[in-house]
């Protein structure tokens, strides 16, 4: 995809203003202006990923604001310097800037590599297949959420392998299944479309599953997707929807940031389904109703790696303090630990009949002990660096200059062949679909998740594939809709 000059002028302004205003509040030039060649090929490779429109334009957009922009602009805000509380300013600001150069590269070079279209799904929909798919999506995955579980509550520990990784991944895709049935509505031209019945109870029910999970982002994603299909349907000047989403933002950081991470160690995560349920609502109730319990587990969970202990509820959208801890360690130690790190998710990927000893994990926790963040005895938490610092442990900064174009561009380019390239098209198409679905499913992990644990997310977009296959034998038992509209004719009226 070729740049035009107007993309290359903002990419070199957004620039030029971040380096202004860090060196305003005293940066060293240095880091300031390799954070800011950064944040140069990071808008760059929003554009060359199609725009935020596009699936990989967003993720691009999603992976520069929560490792940079975000972080940078606060920092300014509050007359801090970017480098300020950072370990290794330089060496991670070199990282940054060859890191997201890399993401650029890679994703401009794939986009010119022509994909097969016999797996693509990217396909349209009927409005019998998308009823037929949210029915699959919801059960299947949902039912995946519950099974991948029985091993953990029966004191199995925690598993991957076989039958329990299958129901894993389709556990992993559970708030998704939000997004289907409201495009179906929504072709539908239901009248109460956001407060429809069906809508809001799924929506209650995901929240209430997401508290039980335990995790933040189980927790906030149901009402995340709720929100961003209403802003596509209704503009994002809707004012209505930002308060809703300002409602959801304090609701994360008052209620769900302190209560995950208190819950977790209080319970949460051990005994059987009764007895996980049983401490997740005595937790919820105790964190949202007792201001004084709540302000102290605040204060207790509180890190400061980059900002103010009172922002550290927003500390995954400054993941550049994230990543330096690790480069840190890593220059210290000289820490740097090879193919190790990335073999490892091949090995995840292997079946567990054919590797036995494969890894259970990503390798997240086995770097948190170079950086010294993990008891020598915890062999489960994993704590988030991201895959620039990944590949630096791997091998220093020969490894992100030459490994970041190679793994996005290899990745974006077998998403592809799956789902295309798709995009926010107007309207409540199979696009739109799976625009929602790569976002949804991977804007957590491109951004936190090591090289091993996204290599074992290649795996995603076969399952939805079979998914989709489940949901095309599932409409031979649906009722027929006589007056129904193919996908092409309604979204030609809807532009109308």
């Amino acid at each position: 995809m070729l740049l035009t000059r107007r993309q290359l002028v903002l990419a070199l302004s957004v620039a030029g203003i971040y380096l202004a205003a860090q060196i305003l509040v005293a940066t060293d030039v240095k880091v300031a202006f390799l954070f800011s060649i950064a944040i140069f090929f990071g808008v760059l490779s929003v554009f060359a990923g199609g725009g935020i429109v596009s699936a990989f334009g967003c993720l691009n957009a999603i992976l520069i604001g929560k490792f940079l922009l975000v972080a940078v602009a606060i920092k300014v805000v509050l007359l801090e310097p970017s480098d300020g509380t950072l370990h290794a300013p330089q060496t991670t600001a070199w990282v940054m800037a060859l890191g997201f150069f890399g993401l650029f590269l890679g994703t401009i070079t794939q986009s010119y590599f022509h994909c097969p279209q016999d797996f693509c799904m990217n396909r349209p929909f009927d409005d019998q297949m998308l009823l037929s798919f949210s029915i699959v999506l919801f059960v299947c995955t949902y039912a995946g959420y519950f099974v991948s579980m029985i091993p953990a509550t029966q004191g199995q520990g925690i598993q991957t392998g076989g039958w329990v990784g299958i129901s894993h991944v389709l556990g992993s895709l559970k708030s998704l299944s939000i997004v289907p049935p409201m495009l179906y509505l929504w072709r539908a031209k239901t009248r109460l479309w956001m407060t429809h019945p069906v809508i809001l109870c799924m929506l209650a029910w995901s929240a209430v599953i997401g508290i039980f999970s335990t995790g933040k982002q189980e927790a906030m994603e149901p009402l995340v997707f709720y929100i961003l299909v209403a802003f596509l349907r209704y503009g994002w000047r809707d004012t209505r929807l930002w308060s809703l989403l300002s409602i959801g933002a304090l609701y994360y950081a008052l209620i769900i940031f302190p209560y995950s991470e208190y819950v977790r160690h209080a319970g949460g995560r051990e005994g059987s389904f009764e007895e996980r349920a049983q401490v997740t609502k005595d937790a919820f109730w105790r964190i949202a109703s007792n201001q004084e319990f709540r302000s102290a587990v605040t204060d207790r969970v509180s890190k400061a790696y980059y900002f103010d202990p009172s922002l550290d509820a927003f500390s995954r959208l400054a993941m550049v303090g994230e990543a330096d801890r690790l480069i840190y360690a890593t220059e210290q130690q000289q820490a740097f630990t090879g193919w190790e790190t990335i073999t490892w998710g091949f090995k995840l990927l292997m079946p567990s009949f054919l590797y036995p000893d494969k890894p259970i994990f990503e390798a997240a926790n086995y770097l948190s002990h170079i950086a010294g963040e993990s008891n020598p005895a915890d062999k489960t938490t994993q704590v988030s660096y991201g895959v620039m610092a990944n590949l630096y442990n791997a091998f220093s900064l020969s490894g992100v200059l030459f490994g970041t174009p190679l793994f996005f561009g290899a990745f974006y380019y077998w998403i592809r062949i799956f789902l295309g390239n798709p995009g926010w098209k107007g309207g409540p198409t199979a696009s739109t679909l799976w625009f929602i679905w790569l976002v949804a499913s991977y804007q957590h992990n491109i951004v936190e998740a090591t090289l091993s644990g996204l290599i074992a997310s290649i795996s995603f977009p076969s399952v939805i594939v079979l998914l989709c296959m489940l949901a095309k034998w599932f409409c031979l038992f649906l009722p027929a809709e006589n007056d129904s509209e193919s996908i092409p004719a309604y979204v030609q009226a809807a532009g109308a």
